[in-house]
């Protein structure tokens, strides 16, 4: 496994602080410290733009690539949601 580039630790680091961020707003709510929090839409504490940012570092880091609605990952590809048609439970 090879190291991670300057740019990817900076995003590694950037996600952890949305997942920080996300925790806290939950403990805040009055949430279980034993437990963590749905990770959907609409349960996970984090504003749009955050979402967003946060879904798009996750894709990044995993190599995964978006061209309009089909998703690209290792040769492969398929038909996703856009964001804003995901509904909130």
């Amino acid at each position: 496994m090879r190291e991670p580039t300057d740019l990817e630790r900076q995003q590694y680091a950037r996600l952890r602080e949305l997942l920080d961020v996300s925790h806290q707003r939950y403990l805040e709510a009055g949430g279980d410290p034993d437990k963590t929090h749905s990770g959907l839409p609409g349960h996970d504490y984090l504003s749009d733009a955050e979402r967003v940012e946060m879904v798009t570092l996750m894709r990044q880091l995993a190599g995964i690539r978006i061209l309009g609605e089909q998703a690209h990952y290792q040769g492969r590809s398929w038909q996703i949601q856009s964001p804003s048609e995901i509904q909130p439970l």
